[in-house]
């Protein structure tokens, strides 16, 4: 399993949050994907970070090349300025 923090570089966050909120909508359901939340620190107002968790980390690469991404991507990329991807595996008993 593994978990994923995408840290975007946003502008206009008022207009960027309903989108991502609709992507994680319909992101949650892609395969591999156990959760998908959006977060956002109130004192930074140009970050949105995506923290999500997955069966493998395959999932999400698949995830990327998916159907969710090429939905709602467009949409957003005019409010988006940079991101990181950050892949940290769980460890379990």
């Amino acid at each position: 399993m593994v978990l994923v923090i995408t840290k975007n570089t946003v502008k206009d966050r008022d207009a960027y949050l309903p989108l991502a909120k609709a992507f994680t909508s319909d992101a949650s359901h892609d395969r591999g994907c156990l959760m998908m939340d959006v977060c956002v620190d109130p004192a930074t107002v140009d970050e949105v970070v995506f923290v999500s968790k997955w069966e493998a980390k395959e999932d999400f690469q698949a995830h990327v090349q998916g159907e969710s991404f090429q939905k709602h991507i467009p949409g957003m990329t005019p409010y988006y300025v940079a991101g990181t991807d950050t892949i940290l595996e769980i460890q379990t008993d």
